[in-house]
């Protein structure tokens, strides 16, 4: 049976609540690890940990958002590129590609070995947890390990998404290892397949487990739970608001309708979508318009900014050093990632367009605003990477529903909150309601890395900014690194 070794980096230290500290795992310590795991803030601190290593630019914090994942899904105009974004926009990442470049490649495999260290650490926290459930109060334990078995799911299904076949081209093709447990032993190839069968189990026993999740409740969280939030109901946060930006009860029925929709199962992806989408108005109400008008004000007094929608994040991750993160690349003046126009935005009455740009000095070229980062916006609104947002389930529930006009409407809920109310779209054809579809992921995912994971669910034939280098969809595939491979026999 073919195996494969997961190299773990491995030991524990306490933490604060930002995404500026992080986890480390030495295997050989147990001691720190008993440490760690003395009080409930021993694993609310290894939680954050994690979170906060997701920020990094490597992962979340740059590549897999606005960085590589956008340049191959062809948002940014080639050229103006630098560094190592023109050789991933003609995709010189495979390893049997003659022009293949090593450091784009790098970029590649530290997706694989980064993520598994964060699902090592995961399975550290509960390969302990129930042998310390005395040490919790009220609900802790219970939201703490369905948030932990939550993630975990989460983050197999990431990188299947990057390193395993698309589901409609070969479910049934050998793609990553499922690690639930915390070992160096080997772990072997499940199948495309598998891996789905094996994500969706742990995001069930999440979402049970998650059942009083304050998010879910309406109640406020305890701090070992979430960080306290100024609750500021004009502007839609309340006080189980930074829940978000832990995997949450809502986050592992979205991300099961994402899985069923990789899947191909529509029906289930459906039904998960509108379990979400029924919770909407109380829980992600759609973004205030009048918190767009000020975007890139620096004013003390324009500190309601709400570039990334924040009220909408089903789940998302609170990135502190994102200003640095983005420097040199978004922002800073050098400005590697541009748009030459904004055409995928044909309405000048769409948010999206009217207040998420901005020119950059002395061009002619466009640059998201998205991820700004200015000392005077709220808390509430800065910093925010999403990792599901509530249009998703929308979009979902669109490509879902066999019913054109229900799905139509779907459409236009997110349209309407988007500024489109007066270009309602009617009597779609099934190819013009999935073209719509398309468009919107174009629209709305800009700096977010997911419409590169649509092309790659539909097997989209080219992506036609980068039609002359995407010449075979076997490009969507990432290869495992090679020092992984070494390990299988």
């Amino acid at each position: 049976m073919k195996v494969i070794k997961i190299f773990l980096i491995v030991g524990m230290a306490l933490l604060s609540v930002s995404c500026d500290k992080w986890l480390d795992v030495k295997p050989q310590s147990q001691l720190d690890r008993d440490d760690l795991f003395s009080s409930e803030n021993g694993y609310s601190d290894a939680l954050i940990g994690v979170y906060a290593e997701l920020c990094d630019g490597s992962l979340y914090g740059r590549e897999l958002t606005y960085g590589a994942l956008d340049v191959m899904a062809g948002y940014y105009d080639k050229g103006n590129m630098m560094g190592e974004f023109p050789y991933l926009y003609q995709y010189l990442y495979k390893k049997d590609n003659t022009n293949k470049q090593d450091y784009v490649i790098n970029i590649i495999d530290a997706f694989w070995s980064k993520i598994y260290t964060q699902i090592a650490n995961l399975n550290a926290m509960l390969q302990t947890i129930d042998g310390n459930k005395n040490l919790f109060s009220g609900e802790n334990y219970n939201v703490i390990k369905g948030e932990a078995i939550g993630l975990r799911a989460f983050l197999h299904f990431e990188l299947l998404r990057m390193f395993g076949e698309p589901y409609a081209k070969d479910k049934d093709a050998e793609s990553i290892p499922y690690v639930d447990e915390f070992t160096t032993s080997v772990t072997r190839l499940y199948t495309v397949d598998e891996i789905i069968t094996l994500v969706l189990k742990d995001l069930e026993t999440a979402k049970g487990l998650l059942e009083n999740d304050p998010i879910h409740l309406g109640t406020t969280p305890s701090t070992v739970l979430a960080s306290k939030v100024t609750v500021d109901a004009n502007n839609n946060i309340y006080a189980w608001h930074n829940r978000r930006f832990h995997f949450n009860y809502y986050a592992a029925i979205a991300t099961m309708a994402r899985v069923y929709l990789w899947k191909g199962d529509k029906a289930n992806a459906l039904s998960k979508a509108l379990e979400v989408i029924a919770a909407q108005e109380e829980k992600f109400p759609w973004v205030i318009a009048g918190n767009l008008m000020n975007i890139g004000s620096d004013k003390i007094s324009d500190k309601i900014q709400d570039a990334t929608f924040a009220t909408e994040h089903i789940f998302a991750l609170n990135a502190t050093k994102l200003e640095t993160l983005s420097d040199g690349y978004l922002y800073g003046g050098q400005g590697s990632l541009l748009l030459t126009d904004r055409s995928i935005y044909p309405s000048s009455f769409d948010y999206r367009y009217k207040n998420l740009f901005k020119i950059l000095d002395g061009t002619t070229l466009y640059v998201t605003r998205k991820y700004e980062s200015l000392s005077n916006v709220s808390a509430a609104f800065k910093n925010r990477i999403p990792m599901i947002r509530i249009s998703e389930m929308y979009y979902i529930a669109a490509e879902c529903e066999g019913d054109g006009t229900l799905a139509t409407d779907y459409l236009n809920a997110v349209r309407n909150n988007r500024g489109l109310t007066a270009e309602k779209l009617e009597n779609l054809t099934p190819d013009l309601l999935k073209n719509e579809i398309f468009k919107e992921y174009q629209k709305e995912f800009y700096g977010e890395g997911q419409l590169w994971y649509y092309y790659k669910r539909t097997l989209a034939p080219t992506i036609e900014a980068n039609k002359n280098y995407f010449t075979s969809i076997d490009l969507y595939t990432f290869d495992r690194p090679e020092n992984e491979d070494a390990y299988r026999f």
